[in-house]
């Protein structure tokens, strides 16, 4: 999902069990830093780890099943379902 900010947003439940647009970039961070113990403020912008053309055409389903780039040695996989992992 897209607005037209070009911001780029996936739904996460939230704690009153709604589902709740967020942005991807905001989920990857969050990620990084409980499984992988990146800070944010460590990062560089998150257009430079993933073309966010390719991410929004991945989401709207004109794309692949997932994509997967690399952050500071850690694998990020987003599917086309907004499912999203890090790993090692």
């Amino acid at each position: 999902m897209s607005s037209d900010t070009g911001e780029i947003y996936v739904l996460r439940e939230g704690t009153d069990e709604w589902e709740q647009p967020t942005p991807v970039e905001e989920v990857v961070f969050e990620l990084l830093e409980t499984e992988a113990g990146l800070s944010r403020d460590a990062l560089a912008d998150f257009s430079t780890y993933v073309d966010k053309a390719t991410l929004a055409a991945l989401l709207n389903g004109e794309g692949d099943d997932q994509h997967s780039f690399s952050v500071e040695g850690y694998t990020v996989t987003i599917t086309a379902d907004g499912d999203i992992t890090v790993r090692a």
